[in-house]
Parts: C-alpha cells; structure tokens; sequence
C-alpha cells in the first residue's frame, strides 16, 4: 500500500510539474490570446480616463504634422484615429508573420503581445504625436525590405524607402532610420548599386514634390527649416523625463533584451533566413533606443515604432520558450506591465528625472 501510494504522489507530482510548464504554452497555442488581448486594449483605449497631456514636439520636429486640422489630433476623433492605427497594426504584424514564417508555430501571440504593449502605453493613445502613424508606415516598410533578403530588387528597395520617407513628412527624423535600413539591406546581401540608388531616389521624391509646392507657394523657409530638423539634436536642453514615462522605457527596454537574449539563445531551432530577418529586427530595436536616448523629447514619437520590434522578439520568446525560466518570467513581466499602468495613472505628477 505504501509503494502505490509513493508511485501515485510521484505521477501528481510529475502532472503537476507539467502543468505548470505547459501552462505557457497552451495560452500561446490558443485561438482566444488574440480577441482577449483585443479587448484589454480597447478597454485600455475607450474605458479608462485619459493621464497627462501628451509632450508636445520641440519647434519643427513633427513636420507637416502640425498642419493636420486640429480636431484630428484631438478629442474623441484623435481618440478612433489613433485606435484604428493600433488596430491596424496588429493586423500588419500578424500578415508579416505569415508572409514571413517569423513562428515555426501556428500563434497569433506577435500580434497579441502588440495589442498588450499598445495597451499598457496609455499617452499614445490621444494621439497628438504623430507616433501612431509612423508605427503603421514602418511596419508597412518592413513588407518590401523583408522581400529584398538575397534578392537585390530594386523596385521593393524603391517601395520600402519611400514609406519611410513619406512618413518622414510628418516627422523629419524618421530619415535617421535611412542608414539603419541600408545596413539591414547589406547585412540581407541585398544592397546592390542599382537598389542603392532606387532608395536613394525614393528617400527624394517626396521632398522633391514638398519643395515644388514649397516654391509655388512662397514657403521655401518653411520647407528648408523641415529639412535642416533632420540634423537638429538641439532639442533635449532643459528637458525633464517624467517618471512614469522613464518606467515605460525601462519596462520596453527589458522586454527587448528578454525577447534579444532568448532569440539568440535559441536561434539554432529557426531556419537562415528567419534568423537573419530577426537580427535585422534587434538592429532596428537598437537604432530605435539610441535614438530616443538622443531625443528623450521625442520619447513617445519613437516608441510607436520600438513596440513593433520588441512584440516580435517577445512574442516569439512567449510562444516558443517552455521551460521555467520562461514561466517565472512571463509572470513577472505580466506583473510589471500591470505596475506600468499603474504608475502612469497613480504616479505624482510632479515625479521628473532630469535629463542631465
């Protein structure tokens, strides 16, 4: 009786084990993760009040956005404009894993895990920054760039730079990314003479079109100040970083290197070409980081773009890392994304950290 009662602890002990270690997955393996984290972000969108104003940018560092009708950037219409971004965007993410096998699994957890940052980073969804926006047109960039691995086109090169570039109109130093994408180019074997000029020439011509209108209407200042706040790095002096905001950058920043470490930790399970297209995703992670180092101001403009790169590399953890670690650590980053939130809406207002 004693040896059958031992052998039955050990099973429940065994199962138990089990549970606990498939527990992961079998959220990320579940149909629902995606319509459950729909919902929290439109309760996180619509139901919950609004926190502190958005920052403003610093003289013309939103372009031509400042010309959009004020009813656009404000209020409820901001408010569906934004959502419908975000929306937008998760349905991108998910079209990009299937165009190109990011999961050696059927998930939906890349556009689940964008759904849940988009949520728990509660200012980008007034929407008075043009961050939204430029988060859709480089998830739309990554399409054709994606396509170019081992394949000089140069009409996909064409396509990926001039999304960039137009969505630079709205924010000039989207064009820091330019470099950043012929490295990723290089880095696919993709960046021959002929594809270095079609994005050289698709970087152009929505300022050639801006400064034609710019001549024709007598705004050639208007146009040349747009296009010297590329190399503008002026704006930080005397800014302040609010402390709930410097909490979502560090919250962000660990879910990239969570999601960084454990892809190359793991890499060997994918195929070439998906590892190489995931190390182009952390060097644009990187790009994106150093840049809101440089302009914190700018914070809540680059971090629309961050989101996209660290919910592919975490999502991609989350749904194909089972183990205890994995375990221990999605449940304190669920733990640290509630603390996040709250801290936005409960934090002093008057909590700052100096840039300096």
């Amino acid at each position: 009786m004693s040896i059958i009662s031992t052998n039955f602890a050990a099973d429940f002990d065994f199962s138990h084990k089990n549970v606990i270690l498939n527990f992961q997955k079998k959220i990320a393996g579940s149909q629902a993760v995606l319509p459950v984290a729909g919902v929290m972000m439109w309760v996180f969108w619509f139901v919950l009040p609004p926190i502190h104003p958005f920052p403003n940018g610093v003289g013309l560092d939103y372009g031509l956005w400042g010309f959009l009708p004020s009813f656009l950037r404000e209020g409820q219409v901001a408010l569906w404009l934004s959502f419908g971004c975000a929306v937008l965007a998760v349905y991108l993410l998910a079209e990009l894993n299937n165009a190109n096998v990011l999961l050696r699994v059927s998930a939906r957890t890349l556009s689940a895990a964008m759904a849940i940052l988009l949520a728990v980073s509660v200012p980008c969804h007034q929407a008075q920054g043009p961050g939204c926006v430029l988060m859709v047109c480089s998830l739309l960039s990554f399409f054709p760039l994606f396509t170019t691995y081992q394949l000089p086109n140069p009409m996909h090169t064409f396509m990926a730079y001039l999304l960039l570039s137009m969505a630079s109109l709205v924010f000039p130093k989207l064009l820091w990314l330019v470099p950043v994408y012929w490295h990723i180019q290089g880095y696919f074997r993709a960046l021959s003479f002929r594809c270095f000029l079609a994005s050289v020439m698709a970087t152009i011509l929505p300022y050639w079109f801006y400064g034609g209108m710019a001549i024709l209407t007598g705004t050639l200042d208007g146009f040349v100040a747009h296009v010297m706040t590329v190399i503008d790095v002026s704006g930080y002096e005397g800014f302040s970083l609010d402390g709930r905001d410097l909490l979502m950058f560090i919250f962000l920043v660990l879910t990239f290197i969570l999601g960084s470490v454990d892809f190359y930790i793991n890499r060997y399970m994918d195929k070439t070409r998906v590892r190489i297209i995931y190390n182009a995703m952390i060097i644009h992670g990187i790009a994106i980081i150093a840049f809101m180092v440089i302009q914190p101001q700018l914070f809540w403009t680059f971090l629309p773009i961050l989101l996209v790169d660290a919910a592919v590399l975490f999502g991609h953890f989350f749904t194909l890392t089972h183990t205890r670690f994995s375990h221990i650590s999605c449940i304190v980053w669920s733990l640290l994304a509630v603390a996040v939130v709250a801290a936005q809406y409960l934090c002093n207002e008057h909590l700052e950290f100096s840039v300096f």
